[in-house]
């Protein structure tokens, strides 16, 4: 477990860099993927729970023995179990249960065949299973990963992710995780951080930091398109299509429209140019300019026999598909 109450770094005078007030919790067992920016606050963070760096003001409690997987560089004609094999940090631990645990990593991950090869023998996605698999040796009871594979090819990334996540729910340890990559993040964690110039814009499970991003920022970042201003009353939205319910406080916010919620529609108020369009892997994708705007629609991949650059569209969205977050 990592409980963090109101904690404060600063780094210069202006207080823009560092974490303020940052307000944390995280269960045992949880998987927790730590996004943002560059320069958010992510490394300072994570070196802060891990002792690294102390803080100018607030509480931490970390219940457990923390691991941080870093990029090691083993001799290279060291072979793969007796890196393992020195990779145990236990001195009770004897040369048999040594070699024992050495087995069941390789076993788990999937590299058994490669255990009397020497380290300048594997590929770089090997090399990191097998670094993985050093790290994972000792039972940490929390991990840190701060972009460990992101050098790796996306098929060697999916193998190894796949592997460990399975692994660490198995064990129930506690991640905290540093990645750029929005998919990933989404499919692997528990919960999703934001963090932006050192506070958290939002913490939620990865289905509803998409479904009910809390501000225009979050929105952005995971991806969403087409913000169109609307204004309304006692959770009843106007926009230019009708009436939409959506509890949010406020009188004033975005609405939100994925690319597939939209259709053509020769009745629709909101008509715009085609100012570009060309296929996806299964659809077709068009930027409309409506009043200097520009707006990103998904169509069938059929349609691009109707569509041309400079053609003149009304569009409209099916309302169920949309939200609505604040200005």
């Amino acid at each position: 477990m990592i409980k963090l109450n109101q904690l404060t770094k600063v780094f210069d005078a202006r207080g823009i860099a560092g974490l303020h007030s940052v307000n944390l919790e995280i269960p045992k067992g949880t998987i927790f993927a730590l996004m943002g920016p560059n320069g958010s606050g992510k490394t300072t963070l994570l070196n802060i729970i891990s002792r690294k760096l102390l803080p100018d003001s607030g509480d931490l409690a970390v219940d457990g023995k923390i691991h941080f997987f870093e990029k090691k560089t083993p001799e290279p004609q060291l072979n793969v179990q007796r890196f393992l094999m020195e990779s145990v940090c236990d001195p009770d631990i004897d040369t048999d249960k040594k070699l024992q645990l050495s087995r069941d990593m390789a076993d788990i991950f999937q590299f058994t065949f490669q255990l009397r090869q020497n380290i300048s023998q594997l590929s770089q996605g090997q090399l990191q299973k097998v670094l993985m698999a050093a790290e994972l040796i000792n039972r940490p009871d929390i991990l840190f990963l701060d972009e460990p594979f992101i050098h790796l090819d996306p098929m060697s990334r999916k193998d190894i992710l796949d592997s460990l996540f399975t692994y660490l729910r198995q064990r129930e340890v506690t991640v905290l995780w540093i990645t750029h990559e929005k998919d990933e993040a989404l499919k692997f964690s528990d919960k999703i951080g934001l963090i932006q110039h050192g506070k958290f814009e939002q913490v939620s499970h990865p289905i509803e930091i998409l479904q009910e991003p809390r501000n225009l920022f979050v929105a952005q970042y995971f991806g969403h398109q087409n913000f169109i201003k609307v204004s309304g009353q006692n959770n009843v939205w106007t926009t230019p299509w009708g009436e939409i319910s959506f509890s949010l406080s406020g009188l004033e916010g975005y609405l939100v429209v994925p690319p597939a919620a939209w259709k053509i529609d020769e009745n629709s108020p909101f008509e715009g140019f085609v100012s570009r369009h060309f296929p996806q892997y299964f659809s077709y994708e068009i930027e409309m300019e409506v009043s200097d705007k520009r707006y990103k629609i998904s169509l069938s991949l059929n349609s691009h026999k109707n569509i041309k650059l400079g053609q003149k569209l009304k569009v409209s969205p099916e309302l169920s598909q949309c939200f609505v977050i604040p200005l």
